[in-house]
């Protein structure tokens, strides 16, 4: 994270977990967190490919010159990043990680801001994938923001962080050769998924949680 706004939120969401997976949306409060409020935000989900603003701070929706409130987080994405958007949101609301997106802003006069968005979880009512708590904050503040609305938004970089250092469905797991689970590094999409080679698709052997699949084995 590079954002003191991100780095802020974080840091308070992850006092306020204490030792669980996630804080409870009724752990929030605003007051906590004043200073930051104009880039935080709340989706709930609603379903796989429905993430709605619940809340949107006045400085996220001033960069898009309207209100968020009621919209769809994933309607904000073109399809060539709507994918990766789609998976971290995944690990996010099932497996409780946290996701931080870099991505540039575009205008329709070609003028560009750069953007991080940090995505963490809540439960509600002590179920999961209810809540999502972020921020979206520019790295800087020109003189259009609020003027000439973001229309465009590219992700340069994508990252996911397990705050316990691996899933916490990973837990219960002893003897295993995975490691490694503390972070993902901070990679460009541009560089493609590549397919799976047939040697890591799923067989007997391999354990699976959810949507993922830990494969047995280190280096050979």
């Amino acid at each position: 994270m590079k954002h003191a706004t991100t780095k802020t939120l974080y840091q308070y969401w992850d006092k306020l977990r204490g030792g669980r997976p996630s804080p409870e949306r009724s752990d929030i409060d605003p007051a906590d967190i004043r200073e930051i409020l104009a880039d935080t935000f709340i989706l709930e989900i609603l379903d796989k490919n429905t993430f709605q603003f619940r809340l949107a701070g006045t400085r996220m929706c001033g960069s898009f010159c309207k209100e968020l409130k009621g919209q769809n987080f994933l309607d904000f994405w073109k399809n060539e990043d709507l994918s990766s958007v789609q998976m971290l949101l995944a690990a996010v609301s099932e497996d409780e990680a946290a996701a931080v997106i870099g991505f540039e802003g575009k205008t329709e006069r070609g003028q560009t801001l750069k953007f991080e968005t940090l995505l963490l979880p809540m439960r509600h009512y002590g179920k999961r994938k209810r809540r999502i708590l972020g921020a979206l904050a520019p790295m800087d503040m020109p003189y259009w923001v609020g003027i000439w609305p973001i229309v465009e938004m590219n992700i340069t970089s994508i990252r996911l962080v397990w705050p316990d250092e691996q899933p916490s469905f990973m837990k219960p797991l002893v003897n295993t050769s995975v490691s490694g689970f503390g972070s993902i590094p901070e990679q460009s999409p541009q560089s493609g998924n590549k397919p799976i080679p047939a040697s890591f698709k799923d067989t007997s052997s391999n354990k699976r949680f959810g949507h993922l699949v830990v494969i047995e084995g280190g280096k050979s």
